[in-house]
């Protein structure tokens, strides 16, 4: 092993965890999305339903913070749906996408699984609404004045990707993570696990100022 991979395991092994859980309807893309953030790949193959859920890590140095991302692609189909609260416990990001060709996509997030989310998870969560498949646009259906109006009610990061293409798949991670990095956010975590008996908090420079790249 040489110099390099030394430092790479080592800032591995000090890296925070995170709990990332994409949540949306079958077919919305959360896979792909999570296959082009991991991987820098789109594949076909990507588009099949998930049955459960499938899990990813991803390790990322932001903000001089060493993260591991955990993050959990869970199943659209109602038949999985109960399954999915499992998925919530300890999950502080939490991605919700809608396909912007189907409005129903989106509707479901308003009226299924913001509803389940804000009942089953975390008291302190950072919240993203993502409209995927910007690459057909010419097909869009959800108006994303619309979108991005929900996004602003509910303290959501909002954004626009395609994980066919890639574009604006980096920017969404950075976003939510930076998001999660705020001093503001970092201390009502703290609380919240120091509520729940937990002895770990998560600590970083409080006046480190987080600069976000916005992207859409």
């Amino acid at each position: 092993m040489n110099d390099q991979e030394n430092v790479e395991e080592e800032s591995q092994n000090k890296a925070e965890s995170i709990k990332v859980v994409l949540v949306g309807s079958s077919g919305v893309g959360k896979t792909s999305i999570s296959h082009r953030y991991i991987n820098g790949k789109y594949s076909e193959q990507d588009l099949g339903s998930t049955v459960g859920a499938s899990y990813f890590q991803k390790f990322l140095d932001i903000d001089d913070q060493s993260l591991q991302l955990d993050i959990w692609d869970t199943a659209g189909q109602e038949k999985y749906r109960s399954m999915g609260k499992m998925f919530y416990k300890d999950a502080y990001i939490v991605i919700f996408v809608y396909d912007i060709t189907d409005k129903k996509s989106f509707l479901d997030l308003k009226e299924v699984w913001y509803d389940e989310l804000k009942s089953t998870g975390e008291k302190n969560t950072v919240y993203a609404v993502v409209g995927n498949k910007s690459d057909l646009y010419l097909e869009e259906k959800v108006d994303e004045n619309e979108a991005r109006k929900w996004a602003k009610e509910i303290g959501a990061v909002f954004g626009v990707v395609s994980a066919k293409t890639g574009d604006c798949i980096n920017a969404l991670f950075n976003n939510v993570v930076r998001k999660y990095l705020s001093p503001d956010f970092v201390a009502r975590i703290n609380t919240e696990k120091k509520i729940k008996g937990e002895n770990k908090t998560f600590e970083i420079d409080p006046k480190k100022e987080n600069k976000k790249k916005k992207c859409c």
